[in-house]
């Protein structure tokens, strides 16, 4: 995004800046008895733009693009984006080499954003070849790349207690490339190479990923150090034969690390939110293809995630299944299915809506938990808003005012 600025301004230098510029260059004697008032303005311009070229090219590191192309691409300074919070280029990291063998593995943080209920986690490691970021974002993998988060930073024997279940405090996952999202990542072979002209640098045999937390997580108390760790492992050490049982697979789940890239500190900020608090009121929102009903208790809206606080007539029915009645379980979960419909089309129908007028759908929600007979639903924005201007929001058919602080 940078070069691309840079292009434009130069592209966009008056041609008769150049001309004169060459007519100079042309005729070194000519230039003793032309030195003018047009003459000094062309000379500025010229040094200005080596000198900015001279800077990107000299001072602005991989890591600090990165973080400049993120604050753009989620709308930071547009959009007065809370949460969001950048860090440092470590020794470690910054140091390069022409032979990677010589680079010890690192992992480098490059931003975190708040967001609901995740924390969405930017970061780069390397040194990896172009062959290994290769394959560990394709389907047909040899190794994968594998994140783990934890209060303690002893983290050595961390992947083999997150699969036994031996060990609280754990939480693991997959990264993914930014800002891909699971469900739209097809990781053809041009989606491949694609995400490698972005993502990966060459020069610094780095590749940059994202991960995403779970702040409702009880497996980790996020108020506390939080460190992740980063590794590839070898996904045939991961692989469970046809033979043998879950008790036994767990019994010998042993990853095999093929690299470890060390663990960081996380830091996680808090961040600005809307609340509209309807427990006093009735907003009821009616499915389309059905004649069930959400009631509405309350909101959350975030730079880029609104939260839904609903609950209805089967609540308890369908979030406590019996266990010891096979046809009473039949029927809750036929139940389940029905208002798991239910939720989408009343997210799929809703926006909210902004102080000019303009509405932002809101999508279906990913999870939906459950408790003490509320469920929350929560639906991702395309992209971050500017919760100064959130003025309502649109439950199907009804629209309801939002008491926003901010203003």
């Amino acid at each position: 995004m940078l070069s691309e600025k840079i292009v434009f301004a130069l592209n966009n230098v008056d041609d008769s800046y150049l001309e004169e510029a060459e007519d100079l260059l042309d005729n070194p004697a000519a230039t003793q008895h032309t030195i003018n008032k047009r003459t000094i303005q062309v000379i500025l311009i010229a040094a200005a733009l080596a000198l900015l070229l001279a800077a990107c090219a000299l001072g602005y590191t991989i890591h600090q693009r990165r973080q400049q192309e993120l604050r753009e691409s989620l709308k930071i300074e547009e959009n007065h984006v809370a949460g969001y919070q950048e860090f440092e280029e470590t020794s470690a990291a910054a140091e390069t080499s022409a032979d990677s063998q010589e680079k010890a593995p690192s992992v480098q943080l490059i931003s975190t954003f708040r967001n609901g209920e995740f924390v969405d986690v930017y970061f780069s490691i390397s040194p990896i070849t172009r062959e290994e970021a290769w394959d560990a974002i394709g389907w047909e993998q040899k190794n994968a790349i594998y994140v783990i988060a934890s209060n303690s930073r002893e983290l050595d024997d961390a992947y083999r207690k997150i699969g036994k279940g031996t060990e609280k405090g754990l939480y693991g996952r997959y990264p993914i490339l930014p800002p891909i999202q699971e469900d739209e990542y097809l990781r053809t072979h041009e989606t491949r190479e694609e995400l490698l002209e972005k993502y990966y640098d060459a020069d610094t045999q780095s590749l940059m990923l994202k991960t995403a937390f779970l702040l409702s997580s009880d497996t980790i108390d996020w108020n506390k150090p939080v460190y992740m760790n980063v590794k590839i492992i070898e996904l045939a050490s991961l692989a469970m034969s046809m033979d043998e049982t879950i008790e036994e697979y767990w019994a010998r789940y042993d990853p095999v690390c093929v690299r470890d890239y060390g663990t960081v500190p996380v830091t996680i900020s808090s961040t600005e939110f809307l609340v509209a608090d309807f427990s006093g009121k009735s907003i009821v929102v009616k499915a389309p293809s059905t004649d069930k009903v959400l009631n509405v208790l309350g909101v959350k809206i975030y730079a880029s995630e609104v939260e839904w606080q609903v609950t209805h007539e089967d609540v308890d029915l369908i979030y406590n299944l019996p266990t010891d009645d096979d046809e009473a379980f039949r029927r809750g979960y036929e139940q389940l299915l029905e208002w798991l419909a239910v939720y989408d089309q009343a997210l799929d129908s809703s926006a909210l809506i902004m102080e000019d007028g303009t509405q932002i759908k809101l999508s279906p929600s990913e999870n939906t938990p459950y408790e003490n007979g509320v469920v929350t639903l929560s639906s991702h924005l395309s992209s971050t808003i500017d919760l100064r201007k959130v003025k309502a929001i649109r439950f199907i058919d009804q629209e309801v005012s939002i008491l926003n602080p901010y203003v």
